[in-house]
């Protein structure tokens, strides 16, 4: 008898928390960036949001934006693409190179720029998204 006691009890509390579960609030977005969107921000802790892209095919310039060579870089992301980027390096614009790539789904408040412990993130002039090419 108090076997089915038990029983009842734990599947009544599971009843509850599932529910619970399947109304909970959404979780706030990482650094404020949408759904759909790469966002790149020129300081950390995802400030100074400079830069969202939604295409999921296409380059851009990261001077454009405020960052790239002679910046502060990119110094946090977010990447809501179900796309990687990568961002690009010339010295003569015909020669790139690629510094790196932030997956689909990755972030981080601090890509290390500042500091020059990833000096890519500083020296890069292109982004691009998914399998475009400079």
């Amino acid at each position: 008898m108090q076997l089915k006691h038990i029983g009842a009890t734990l599947t009544a509390a599971l009843a509850v928390a599932g529910s619970m579960l399947v109304n909970a609030a959404p979780a706030t977005a990482v650094g404020g960036c949408p759904s759909g969107k790469l966002c790149l921000y020129r300081s950390t802790d995802y400030r100074t949001l400079d830069f969202t892209a939604a295409s999921t095919g296409a380059c851009f310039w990261l001077s454009d934006y405020g960052m790239g060579r002679g910046t502060n870089g990119i110094n946090s992301y977010v990447n809501n693409l179900p796309v990687k980027a990568t961002i690009w390096e010339s010295s003569d614009l015909n020669n790139w190179y690629a510094n790196g790539t932030i997956r689909p789904g990755g972030f981080t408040s601090d890509t290390g720029a500042m500091t020059g412990e990833f000096s890519w993130w500083k020296e890069s002039d292109k982004i691009c998204t998914g399998s475009a090419l400079p």
